[in-house]
């Protein structure tokens, strides 16, 4: 029951993380057809750090929970 538990919050993680990705593409996008301008570029590392923070969350919670099941 635990794995199934942390195995979700895993997925969680990579679900709370697709919203930075995409704004990662539409910040790419933006600075292709726009030019690099700084709102831009910053848009491209907030979603950089915000997506490898909630894929990070979901990672600590799973090992978290499996780490006692070993």
């Amino acid at each position: 029951m635990v794995k199934h538990v942390a195995q979700a919050l895993y997925y969680i993680g990579i679900v709370m993380a697709l919203p930075f990705v995409f704004l990662v593409g539409a910040s790419i996008m933006k600075i292709v057809s726009e030019g690099a301008q700084s709102q831009y570029i910053n848009s491209t590392f907030l979603g950089i750090f915000g997506a490898a923070f909630s894929y990070a969350v979901g990672v600590m919670l799973r090992h978290t929970l499996l780490k006692d099941q070993s």
